[in-house]
């Protein structure tokens, strides 16, 4: 592993244990008495832990782009996003600032009028309403991608779940 993602790694492990620690200890509304409405609670509550093989995957509605959701909390999102060879994401704004750490694959990035070439280990900063936009290069590029605020996630919800 390369000092860089170690590094990566260390800061967003640190930062979901924080906010894990904090929403557990937090918690001060009892559960509902009746099984139902247990069920219905626990469902909608973040799971706390998720393996690599049990991640939400959703597929992006044109085919091109994979998103595998490992944790959707109050202050933050953590996902892999992966994007076929040659795809592309249109100029868009988020609310919240987003981070990428680049695992495989390479492609053209632009923030805010200003283009970036980004490849394995390139980190990535998109401060909140910047305009952003993808051209992803020749081969399939997967990112780690964390949102500071679970909002600009919701985009995933109208993908299509997936396996």
């Amino acid at each position: 592993m390369s000092p860089r993602f170690a590094i990566v790694i260390a800061f967003l492990l640190g930062a979901c244990a924080s906010a894990a620690v904090t929403s557990v200890a937090s918690e001060a509304t009892p559960l509902p008495a009746d099984a139902d409405a247990k069920e219905s609670a626990a469902a909608s509550a973040p799971r706390l832990v998720v393996a690599a093989g049990e991640a939400e995957r959703r597929r992006a509605p044109n085919g091109k782009g994979e998103v595998f959701i490992y944790a959707r909390g109050e202050n933050a999102f953590l996902a892999r996003l992966e994007l076929d060879a040659g795809g592309a994401v249109p100029e868009h704004r988020d609310a919240t600032e987003e981070y990428l750490y680049i695992l495989e694959g390479s492609g053209d990035l632009v923030i805010d009028g200003k283009a970036y070439a980004i490849s394995p280990g390139s980190a990535v900063y998109m401060p909140a309403n910047a305009l952003v936009s993808f051209q992803n290069g020749d081969a399939r590029l997967v990112a780690v991608q964390v949102f500071a605020g679970p909002e600009p996630a919701a985009k995933y919800d109208a993908w299509t779940p997936a396996g």
